[in-house]
């Protein structure tokens, strides 16, 4: 696969672990440095954003007042009142001038709800570059985040918006539009759309791991933590290569097993 056709993502679901925010930001800054430890090229140039004040600081900066700006972070409700019931948000990109190369990383966590972190790469409508999309840099991108934030399931995978507007008109002639659904395989339709999305490198929590039986198609690997690694490909993941497609599968068949999700379709 010479071009990107999907957008490629590492998210992760964290149990519930209220912590006060001085430490949730040292965790985020060990986050940052850790990242750019896999690669300073690309994990570079650092900015953290300051929700309140709708602004970003540099991470050498943002070091020093870390847990304020944590704290600030706090999840709010519709009158602006903080409700740390649900957690704060700790949030930081790359400023690379190429779009195609930046990288954010968005942590939902120290709250009594469970929490959740997502590394994203590329921008707004811009897909990723190739070159930061590759499984020795994901991987380990992935392992890094799971190492200061422990999470219950992690997953690498790729995705792309399946949702399209159709124009439609009401009565009166009102013009409008109707949401609808795409497949997000256009090669396999019957892939099912998930959390998970298409899995790439996929983690499950020494809990959810206990007993795991899989296809000996699909690569695995014990972690330190006694989690579980389940590798499509050691490639880019494409999913338009119907071999990647179908470890692809038989993962997420194990992640909605193991995880208590389902697919989207059967959520409606």
């Amino acid at each position: 696969m010479n071009e990107i056709n999907f957008d490629y993502l590492i998210r992760s679901s964290l149990p519930s672990a209220p912590e006060h925010p001085d430490l949730l930001g040292e965790k985020f800054v060990d986050t940052l440095d850790a990242l750019s430890s896999i690669d300073p090229i690309i994990f570079a140039d650092w900015q953290v954003m300051d929700f309140p004040k709708k602004d970003s600081l540099p991470l050498a900066k943002a070091r020093s007042c870390i847990g304020t700006i944590i704290e600030e972070n706090v999840t709010r409700d519709d009158f602006r009142r903080p409700e740390p019931y649900y957690g704060y948000s700790a949030v930081a990109y790359t400023s690379s001038a190429i779009k195609s190369r930046r990288v954010k990383l968005r942590i939902k966590a120290g709250g009594k709800s469970k929490g959740d972190t997502w590394l994203q790469t590329g921008d707004w409508q811009v897909l990723p570059d190739p070159a930061i999309v590759t499984y020795p840099l994901f991987k380990a991108a992935l392992l890094a985040v799971n190492a200061i934030w422990p999470p219950i399931w992690a997953c690498a995978c790729a995705f792309r918006s399946n949702t399209v507007r159709v124009p439609e008109t009401y009565p009166g002639g009102v013009q409008g539009y109707r949401l609808e659904s795409l497949p997000m395989v256009p090669n396999d339709p019957t892939f099912e759309d998930s959390v998970f999305h298409i899995p790439w490198i996929a983690y499950l929590s020494a809990p959810l791991a206990t007993g795991i039986t899989l296809p000996r198609e699909i690569t695995t690997e014990r972690t330190p933590d006694g989690g579980l690694l389940m590798i499509a490909t050691t490639d880019r993941l494409d999913p338009e290569n119907p071999e990647h497609l179908w470890r692809a599968r038989l993962i997420l068949e194990a992640m909605l097993a193991r995880t208590g999700y389902s697919t989207y379709a059967n959520q409606r």
